[in-house]
């Protein structure tokens, strides 16, 4: 609590924003990582199959005869700004183990400023 000039102003100890990560990989570590979502209890998420892919890492992946294979994206959306943190450092173990470039996965972390609220049709 903060008094300023008689007011008193109630200031939250932490305000939590929306968290969005994009996760980006070979198609061939898709289903690990959507497994590591669903042990991880991730809710709101959603898979993007085939995505043509150019990367520092590994060879382009353009879904063509010239350079076959593609990635696959996930958006995930949480609340927790500690859980979305927990899940960057498991991909991060996971690269950790990984035996060759093509199984790396990348993450990447944002805050949301706004979001629309939905809730349930009754």
């Amino acid at each position: 609590m903060i008094v300023v000039d008689r007011l008193s102003l109630s200031i939250p100890n932490k305000v939590k924003k929306m968290k969005f990560i994009y996760i980006t990989c070979n198609v061939s570590m898709l289903e690990a990582v959507t497994q590591l979502l669903d042990e991880e209890k991730y809710t709101d998420y959603q898979v993007i199959e085939q995505v043509t892919a150019k990367s520092r890492w590994s060879e382009p992946r353009q879904n063509t005869a010239v350079w076959p294979g593609y990635n696959s994206s996930v958006l995930v959306q949480e609340a927790d700004p500690e859980k979305a943190k927990s899940l960057i450092q498991q991909i991060n173990q996971m690269n950790a183990s990984a035996f060759k470039n093509g199984e790396l996965v990348a993450a990447y972390l944002w805050g949301v400023e706004e979001h629309a609220e939905v809730k349930p049709v009754e």
